[in-house]
C-alpha cells in the first residue's frame, strides 16, 4: 500500500515528538535540581560578585570554597598562552585591598545599580555550572559550584575580559 507524502511527514513528526518528549522527561536536570538549589546558587554567585563590587571580603568568603581555583587564559606579545591562577587567599586579599573601579567597562553608567545575571547551564548531583555577567566590570565568569554539607560553594572560576 502506498503512503502519501503527507502520511510520511505525519509519522516523522510523531516520531520526533516522542523522542523530544522522552528527552525532556528523562533529562537529569529535572531530577537533579530544586527551586531552592537554583535560588541558593544565585545567592552564592551574588555574594561573590556583590562582595567584590563593594570590597566586602566577608560576603565573598561565604561564597568561595577555600580550595578555589580562579583562572584566566592569557597570551603574551609572542602569542604564547599561559594560565594565570588566583587561589582563594589571593582573591580575598584583592577583594579587601583593590579598587576594582579600574576594571569598569569603558561605557559603564555608575548611576545604574549594580546588576548580575546568573545563567544556570546545569545542576545535577550536587554540582552546577553557570555563567555570571554583570553590568559594571569588563569581565565575565564561568563558575563551577559544589554543594558541600548543604551549602553551595564556588570551586572554580574561569573568567575572560569582555573588552
Amino acid at each position: 500500500m502506498k503512503q502519501t507524502l503527507y502520511q510520511f511527514q505525519l509519522r516523522q513528526l510523531l516520531r520526533l515528538t516522542i523522542v523530544l518528549t522522552a528527552l525532556c522527561f528523562f533529562n537529569s536536570n529535572l531530577f537533579g535540581q530544586s527551586q531552592n538549589d537554583t535560588l541558593l546558587i544565585k545567592e552564592t554567585v551574588l555574594n561573590y560578585l556583590e562582595g567584590l563590587n563593594t570590597n566586602d571580603h566577608l560576603r565573598a568568603e561565604k561564597a568561595i570554597h577555600p580550595e578555589l581555583a580562579k583562572r584566566i587564559i592569557s597570551t603574551d606579545e609572542n602569542g604564547d598562552y599561559k594560565l594565570d591562577n588566583m587561589p582563594w587567599s589571593h582573591l580575598l586579599y584583592n577583594i579587601k585591598t583593590v579598587d576594582f573601579s579600574q576594571l569598569y567597562k569603558a561605557d559603564v553608567n555608575l548611576q545604574e545599580p549594580f546588576k548580575v545575571e546568573v545563567i544556570i547551564f546545569d545542576i545535577s548531583n550536587s554540582i552546577a555550572t553557570i555563567k555570571a555577567k554583570q553590568n559594571r566590570y569588563a569581565f565575565f565568569d564561568y563558575i563551577h559550584l559544589g554543594k558541600i554539607k548543604g551549602e553551595w560553594k564556588i570551586i572554580h572560576i574561569l573568567w575572560a575580559w569582555t573588552d
